[in-house]
């Protein structure tokens, strides 16, 4: 409102300050001043009213033309009142001015030719007048074409922000969920597998406590082993689940790697002094294997033992490690197969889904279930390529 109050009050000076000097000189008719002074006063509300503004122009400056006055003074407000018209008004005030300003230069053609007065004819100050409104619609037309496009643009520009601010959030969201899966993964297996054994050694203990008091304290010992174990996996398990940690310290200050493929050994020794029977075989010879994915191995073993030694009944079972190309792991079992009547997905329960999980983000692939005549195998694919 500040500039369009200077604009009009600057125009509206140099309109009555053009009619005083020309009054002073006797060429000026009676209103004039006040209708060059008006021309500069009413552009205050250029921008909400163009149309009315326009207007009000056309027939001051009619009303000049007709009292054969001096249009010079007035081509300022002409040209501020039509580019306002062309940057504020609407389609339809656009159309208005065309089919104004061609009516004029066809009269001014006709008047030109029938011999008319000079005040419409070729060359008369109102036809120099409405071109020049035109030119300055014109340049308005311009200017408002690209503060459109700049306005689109900006417009994309924030839903394209919007739009990935939206995507980061899902992105967000998504690795929540993930992590918090995979730290469900990892607490299920540590949890699961430990607590199982020392259920199982506790129950042993308890039966050879009044016959075999050494037996008992011996089973005692390996739960107290076996407590340390969890809390020390539970530790390693916080390390791994750290970005850019890969282990945290061990009880001695040193640094322990995440249990991997070479403690898959002493995993089954553990199994064994709770009782279930293991055997493990190795075909071919590892190769550099990642940590996640020695991770991801181990804990299929873990996962499928336990279920073993909690479902099983009295078995054996057998761990197969084939690295001919990609690794492949096979645990079976030849107790009654009781561990496929878990709930959730089909042949498994959380476990198993966990361990599908765990193989499907490393590329690979999972399959568990009761074999025929009884047992249960489970076996799991994953390619070292994708690690």
């Amino acid at each position: 409102m500040a500039a369009d109050a200077a604009i009009a009050l600057g125009v509206a000076l140099l309109g009555l300050a053009s009619g005083l000097g020309a009054g002073r000189n006797g060429h000026l008719p009676a209103g004039a001043t006040a209708a060059l002074t008006a021309m500069g006063l009413i552009l205050f509300v250029r921008r909400r009213f163009p149309g009315p503004v326009v207007a009000v122009m056309a027939a001051l400056v009619t009303a000049l033309a007709v009292t054969h006055t001096s249009l010079e003074a007035a081509f300022i407000a002409v040209l501020v009142a039509s580019y306002s018209a062309a940057v504020y008004g609407s389609r339809l005030l656009a159309r208005c001015l065309l089919v104004s300003a061609i009516a004029v230069v066809l009269g001014s053609g006709i008047a030109a030719s029938a011999g008319g007065g000079s005040w419409l004819g070729a060359g008369s100050p109102v036809l120099r007048t409405v071109l020049a409104a035109a030119g300055a619609w014109l340049v308005g037309s311009l200017v408002r074409r690209q503060l459109q496009a700049r306005a689109d643009h900006i417009a994309m520009l924030a839903e394209r922000a919007e739009l990935l601010a939206a995507r980061q959030e899902e992105g967000e969201r998504r690795a929540t969920l993930a992590e918090r899966l995979r730290i469900a993964r990892e607490m299920h297996d540590i949890v699961a597998h430990h607590l199982s054994v020392v259920v199982i050694q506790a129950q042993g203990a308890q039966r050879a406590v009044d016959s075999d008091r050494a037996r008992a304290k011996t089973a005692m010992a390996d739960v107290e082993r076996t407590g340390r174990t969890a809390l020390e996996e539970m530790r390693r398990m916080l390390g791994v689940l750290r970005p850019g940690e890969s282990a945290v310290p061990g009880p001695d200050g040193s640094y322990v790697p995440p249990a991997g493929l070479a403690d898959i050994d002493s995993l089954a020794d553990q199994l064994r002094q709770a009782g279930l029977a293991v055997t493990v075989a190795r075909q071919g010879e590892p190769a550099e294997v990642p940590e996640d994915i020695g991770l991801a191995v181990y804990r299929i073993v873990q996962e499928s033992l336990t279920n073993v030694l909690k479902h099983a009944g009295p078995a054996t079972a057998t761990v197969e490690l084939d690295f001919s190309g990609t690794i492949a792991v096979t645990v079976t079992d030849d107790g009654r197969g009781a561990s496929a009547a878990l709930a959730g997905l089909p042949g498994g329960g959380h476990g198993t889904a966990g361990m599908r999980e765990r193989v499907a983000a490393l590329g690979g692939q999972l399959s568990a279930g009761p074999k025929p005549g009884g047992g249960y195998r489970v076996h799991a694919t994953i390619p070292l390529e994708n690690s």
